[in-house]
Parts: C-alpha cells; structure tokens; sequence
C-alpha cells in the first residue's frame, strides 16, 4: 500500500485479491497492537508508527535484492531468465521486433516482458531491462539514451480533413485524452482546441490508437505508435507536447550479468537504427 498508494493496486502488484491485503494488514497491526493506517476522506492515511515500519521493510527489501543481484552478478552464463519492461507504444514497434532477432541469436535465453503503464522497480527486480521514457534516470540504473521521444496530432484522412477545415474555436472538434480525473485537459487541447466541448477518454495508449483509427477522435500520439500506421495523419495543431527521451536501463548491480549486459547491448543498436521513427522524422 505504501509503494501503490491503495490496496487495489497493492493486490494487483502482489497478484492477490485486495480483500487480501486489508486482511494481511489487519493481522499485522493486530500483532502488533498499532494502527498502521487510519481512514481519511481521500483514502488510507498511514500512521507515524506505519511510516518506522515501512522504512524498515524497505531496507530489509533492499538488503535481499542486493543479495540477488551480486549472485546474479557473478554468473557468465547465457541461459536463465531475463525480464524486459516497456510502455505500450515501445513495447509493440519497438521491443518486439527486437525480441524476436534476439531470441534467434540467444535461444537459452527466457524472456519475460512485461507491458505496463506504471513504472516497474529494476531495484526490485521486477524486471532487469527497462526501455523507458525519462529525462532523469535514477543513480542506481546505467544505460543508454537513445532518443527524444517525439509526438503528433493524429486523425484518420477524414476526420483530418473536418478538423482542420474547422475553426480551432469551435465546440465540436473531437479529442481523446487519458482518464484522470474527469475534468483535466491535457495542454495539446487546452492551446489547440480550447472551446471543445467533445472529449473522449482511454485508460491505455492501445485503446485511445483503436478510438482514433475508428475516428472517434483526434488524439496525441507517440511518433511511434502513429506514423507507421497508413489509416492515421498526422493533423495540423497550434500546440504539441515535447516527449522525454527514450532510454535503456538497467539496475548498476547487474551491469555484469552476461544475459542483462548483452541484451541490453543488442537492443541499444536495435534502436539506435530507428532514431528517425523515434524523433518524428518519418512522418
């Protein structure tokens, strides 16, 4: 809960039900005769006594994946396992094909690959590779900046066309952001499309792709994602926002495991042969 922030997704980390976890926590303080947490009206507040706790697990944590990370550390061996995470619009045009010219090469290799929108922890374990958009890489990861991450407007022909056709004042230009909180827009509409009144929302980089191809709306998109797909065009826009770059990390302590340090290599020059796909130069 402290890492998540909720129990519902604490449960989904853990691959439990929540119920799960409010019981788990419940025999905890039961235990030890503490509240950890106390209900507010934004959620679950943790204690003071939770906060001693939780920095005690964390170091007891951290202690045990070092000890996994030196043993994997020493072993030259390209067999075992290797897990890879990517955000969506990275993972399909660019780590599959990838994966796939490396799986040939290295067959004793196990691939895990894990495709999410939250930020998995390399300190943890959770994955050894990441392929991840930030302009500021933790100390404890090494690896390569291979980009800028560019974005785009983008639209089937048709709906392109009634776009830019339009006034930018006007109330009906559909757009697709991301669910938040209901009310937010993201600046690309805010400076763009101000006066719309037509606002869609998706929870995944897939779904709002899908909204756009079947012209639901205009939506910001990866480079990425939009450019190699022939039913979307990029559309003109006041304002597009400027993406992070594109990275490939790995924790510090595994930077001489053979399988971390080779894979990471080979997918580094993968990508470096699609800079121009990447930065928005193919559109």
């Amino acid at each position: 809960m402290v890492r998540c922030g909720s129990a519902t997704q604490a449960a989904a980390r853990l691959g439990i039900n929540h119920t799960t976890v409010y019981r788990r926590i419940s025999a905890l303080e039961e235990r030890l005769g503490k509240s950890l947490f106390e209900r507010a009206n934004n959620g679950w507040v943790i204690t003071p006594i939770g906060e001693r706790i939780a920095d005690f697990a964390e170091a007891m944590s951290e202690n045990a994946h070092s000890i996994e990370r030196h043993i994997l550390a020493d072993s030259h061996e390209l067999t075992g396992l290797l897990r890879v995470t990517a955000s969506a619009h990275c993972a399909d045009r660019l780590l599959m094909p990838a994966l796939q010219k490396f799986i040939l090469r290295y067959p004793e290799i196990n691939l895990e690959v894990i495709d999410t929108a939250v930020e998995v922890d390399l300190a943890s374990r959770e994955a050894d590779v990441a392929l991840r958009g930030t302009d500021d890489p933790p100390p404890n990861l090494v690896g390569k900046r291979i980009a800028q991450i560019a974005y785009a407007i983008y639209g089937t022909p048709a709906l392109k066309e009634q776009v830019e056709a339009a006034n930018p004042d006007s109330e009906n230009i559909p757009c697709i952001t991301w669910v938040g909180d209901g009310h937010t827009l993201p600046a690309w509409v805010k400076k763009s499309f101000p006066n719309t009144q037509r606002i869609y929302r998706a929870t995944s980089a897939a779904v709002m792709t899908a909204m756009v191809r079947e012209g639901i709306g205009i939506a910001q998109l990866a480079c990425v994602l939009g450019d190699p797909d022939n039913t979307l065009q990029r559309v003109n826009a006041k304002h597009v926002e400027q993406g992070t770059a594109l990275w490939v990390l790995s924790h510090v302590d595994l930077r001489t495991t053979a399988r971390v340090r080779i894979f990471r290599d080979f997918l580094v020059e993968e990508l470096e042969n699609h800079k121009d796909l990447i930065e928005g130069r193919m559109g």
